[in-house]
């Protein structure tokens, strides 16, 4: 009897006085509309860019170190499902009032291998796409698919890192890319080999592959390099 009427007093509290929603980076602060809190968006260092790779045009939002750095391992390795919303949350946001993407028909999440995705439980990239289209009506593509494992692009040359996704993607029936413009999402982008890799299937099925990752990895060179995928 007691716990029931502390349960309905409960509810009634939480009716009367919601709990204040907390950060979807951090889980610890209360949040801003866009999701985050004050703090977490200052140490993120948020800068929308644009930048070709390839010949073709990729956005990302912050650079890929320190904080940034954090929250993509958090989520990747740690299960973030939380940072994953959010940061789709906020890809979706930049998109819908990026011009040069408003041309946008399909979103395609990079895909893992079967291996990796049993591993990790989840695609971060698939989160990612799936969040962006919470806030900007665009199709979802999983038609795209791994046909092999790949290693890691980490410590591998800008050769090896060519060469280790070279052929690695598939498209499976009965999606139809021909006249779209098809962007790519992925968590980051640092060499822009598994991009290309995925850009190259795209145009061999008639559409047009743009990019949109939420963190970049600064490259002297301007090469763009791919960092963990995986």
């Amino acid at each position: 009897m007691r716990k029931a009427l502390r349960d309905w007093w409960q509810a009634l509290e939480h009716l009367i006085l919601p709990p204040v929603p907390l950060c979807g980076l951090c889980g610890e602060q209360p949040r801003l509309p866009v999701g985050a809190c004050r703090g977490c968006l200052d140490s993120l260092a948020i800068s929308w860019q644009g930048r070709e790779v390839g010949g073709h045009l990729c956005f990302s939002l912050f650079p890929y170190q320190g904080y940034g750095r954090d929250l993509i391992h958090r989520m990747k390795f740690q299960r973030g499902y939380q940072i994953a919303f959010t940061l789709g949350f906020f890809l979706g946001l930049a998109a819908r009032e990026e011009p040069a993407l408003a041309q946008v028909d399909i979103l395609v999440p990079v895909p893992l291998s079967p291996g990796r995705l049993e591993k990790r439980g989840f695609n971060q990239a698939a989160l990612l796409a799936d969040n962006i289209r919470g806030v900007w009506k665009r199709q979802v593509c999983a038609a795209a698919v791994r046909t092999r494992e790949t290693k890691s692009q980490s410590g591998l040359s800008l050769t090896e890192r060519k060469r280790n996704v070279q052929g690695a993607f598939a498209l499976l029936p009965g999606f139809d890319l021909r006249k779209k413009t098809c962007l790519i999402v992925d968590d980051v982008i640092t060499s822009g080999n598994t991009f290309s890799a995925l850009a190259r299937l795209i145009e061999d099925y008639g559409g047009r592959p743009m990019g949109i990752f939420a963190a970049r990895t600064e490259i002297s060179s301007r090469s763009d390099v791919d960092a963990e995928k995986l």
